[in-house]
């Protein structure tokens, strides 16, 4: 894969259809095409994912669904702001893709990985990216805790999500290495421990199985969740902060903590002039009833995780509408309320699903309006909103 030639054939071929290529095999006996076609295709996904990566020369990429999971720029940039100092390890080195971008905030990075091969990649791809200060270690992780006589300022894991099987698991119990063995040899070693895990975790178990975090960061990117991140030192606690995060939307940014969430009696109401949806990251993070308080809205039911004011409340993280009128699935009505029959819809904690109301009703999806089904204190909802 590194010889000159292949790596020009890859840069030479990178918009061309894979298909295509791997039909015109006999063409190139000389080339590996079945691995390049997969460089080819990672190469595209890292042009928007990891543009610092596209633009370094003679990188060897993961398979195209490995760089699908893996983090991106963004997330990774993120994480690497978020710690700095002298020396950090990444116990899942893997690809080196978080490796890459959180050695930019340490004096030395330590690459720790099991399988060889991608040692041996890893190695080459901090090369060329002009990461000279890197020690590489193949070996498991609690081995490499076990007999390193350094201290780090960080320990970093993000820890394989796929069990025996190749099925996805989702509780740290199930991942490896064992976090939750692993936890007394990483405190005694690190300063911080950063773990990313999978956005589908329970955030109150995990913190529970830890036995305690200092933070927790829901990072989302355009409102989807793309990670977690569980930062534990020594002011680790069952009560941690929720940081809340959209990192392509700088509104986005909400903390809270889960005895203040607690702690909150609302009062459940109907809908008034304005309609709010918070971004994902708060509604994973758990942040139902502070955002509610904080921002001095209404939830309309304990349920339903929708908001309502009278008055619009400025620079609301997530989407906010102005409620035009309620309306029914009758095709009369939505005719003349949206002639093109064109509408967004959202439901939430409603009895019926966006494809049933579509296929009742004839709407098709787009336009102006949005439709929220919902449900407030007074009962089942259609709403008709355009946006605030």
């Amino acid at each position: 894969m590194l010889t000159p030639e292949v790596q020009k054939f890859i840069r030479d071929h990178e918009n061309d259809d894979p298909a295509t290529l791997m039909l015109r095999a006999k063409q190139y006996a000389d080339i590996p095409l079945k691995e390049v076609v997969e460089q080819i295709q990672s190469r595209k996904k890292a042009k928007t994912k990891l543009p610092t990566w596209h633009r370094t020369t003679n990188l060897i990429y993961p398979p195209p669904l490995s760089l699908e999971q893996s983090s991106s720029a963004l997330t990774a940039e993120y994480k690497a702001s978020l710690f700095s100092g002298g020396k950090f390890v990444d116990l899942t080195g893997g690809m080196g893709i978080d490796f890459s971008f959180l050695s930019k905030s340490f004096k030395n990075g330590f690459y720790v990985e099991r399988q060889t091969n991608l040692v041996k990649i890893a190695r080459h791809n901090m090369k060329c990216l002009g990461l000279t200060s890197a020690e590489f270690h193949t070996t498991e992780a609690e081995d490499f805790l076990n007999k390193t006589s350094e201290k780090f300022d960080l320990i970093f894991l993000d820890p394989a999500r796929r069990g025996n099987h190749d099925q996805k698991v989702f509780r740290i119990e199930d991942c490896e290495p064992n976090v939750l063995s692993l936890l007394p040899l990483m405190k005694a070693k690190g300063r911080s421990i950063l773990m990313k895990t999978s956005p589908l975790l329970d955030i109150k178990g995990a913190i529970k199985d830890l036995g305690g975090a200092t933070e927790v960061h829901v990072v989302a990117i355009n409102n989807e969740v793309k990670e977690l991140l569980f930062i534990i030192d020594d002011k680790a606690s069952e009560n941690p902060i929720i940081k809340a995060i959209d990192l392509a939307n700088t509104e986005v940014g909400f903390e809270f903590n889960y005895e203040e969430e607690q702690s909150v009696h609302l009062a459940h109401g109907s809908i008034d002039s304005y309609l709010y949806e918070p971004n994902v990251s708060i509604l994973k993070a758990g942040a139902f009833k502070s955002i509610a308080a904080r921002l001095g809205l209404t939830k309309l039911h304990v349920n339903s995780h929708l908001y309502t004011s009278k008055t619009l409340v400025a620079n609301f993280p997530g989407r906010s509408f102005k409620a035009i009128a309620e309306i029914s699935l009758s095709k009369k009505e939505l005719r003349k309320a949206i002639p093109n029959m064109k509408t967004n819809i959202t439901v939430r904690n409603y009895p019926m699903t966006v494809e049933q109301m579509r296929k009742k009703t004839g709407l098709k999806d787009g336009g102006d309006f949005y439709i929220f089904a919902t449900t407030d204190q007074s009962g089942k909802k259609l709403v008709l909103c355009e946006k605030a």
